[in-house]
């Protein structure tokens, strides 16, 4: 299940590197590099292979390569003076057989199909999470709706929330970037933002929905039927 789970995230960051013209592809590793923004500037899709981890650390410290490295746990980086733990999330997935889709779902809540849209989404994720996300990647991923559909929550005029789903070539759904600003939460909209993207998922006739959880959303996703396998991390490269 981590394969199934941790394949929808890398074909994800494939595609946007794809589509923006930003992928570094090789037989060894993927990369997304990206100028003004820190999502999804990172290394990953890491072969098993000696050597390799030093190689990505080099080209990194001299700007071929971003500065983040994402892998699944357990790996060989603990302890590795040339990296520190920035990010660890658990791997969930719910067969969709489980899930009827017939939520009530909130009225707030609004599909990205405009500039402006693609901007208000890139702003609420950038507050949400703490890394800058770019608009304009938001607004050019937000165009194939077959493949990825982005969604706001305002309400009374304000910008609360935010999440996307994800399609991949294997039939999966993808629960991407479910966020909350920090006056937003405690109101129960992450569980609102998930419950409008399962409900995506099973009417696209998928089979499976997956997500990486931190660990402020994991309890939202157990109480809602995910289950929890293992980790994945993400690791910054320090500067010398």
């Amino acid at each position: 299940m981590d394969k199934k789970i941790v394949n929808n995230l890398y074909e994800f960051w494939t595609y946007i590197g794809e589509t923006m013209g930003l992928l570094i592809d090789t037989e060894d590793y993927k990369a997304v590099s990206v100028l003004n923004s820190d999502w999804p500037k990172r290394v990953f899709a890491i072969a098993d292979k000696a050597g390799l981890i030093a190689e990505i650390i080099k080209l990194s410290g001299i700007g071929v390569l971003p500065d983040r490295i994402t892998i699944l746990s357990p790996n060989e980086l603990k302890g590795n003076p040339n990296l520190e733990i920035s990010l660890s999330q658990k791997n969930m997935a719910i067969d969709l057989k489980t899930v009827d889709g017939t939520f009530d779902l909130d009225e707030n809540i609004s599909q990205v199909r405009s500039k402006a849209d693609a901007l208000n989404f890139a702003n609420t994720a950038t507050i949400s999470f703490g890394y800058k996300v770019d608009a304009e990647i938001v607004f050019q991923i937000s165009q194939d709706a077959s493949k990825v559909r982005m969604f706001n929550y305002r309400k009374n005029e304000e910008y609360l929330g935010c999440g996307l789903i994800y399609f991949d070539s294997l039939g999966n759904a993808g629960l991407h970037m479910i966020g909350t600003v920090p006056n937003g939460r405690g109101l129960g909209i992450g569980t609102r933002m998930t419950k409008k993207l399962l409900s995506e998922a099973v009417n696209s006739k998928k089979e499976l929905a997956v997500l990486m959880a931190s660990a402020m959303g994991e309890p939202i996703y157990n109480k809602l039927g995910f289950v929890g396998y293992g980790k994945l991390e993400t690791y910054k490269i320090k500067t010398k």
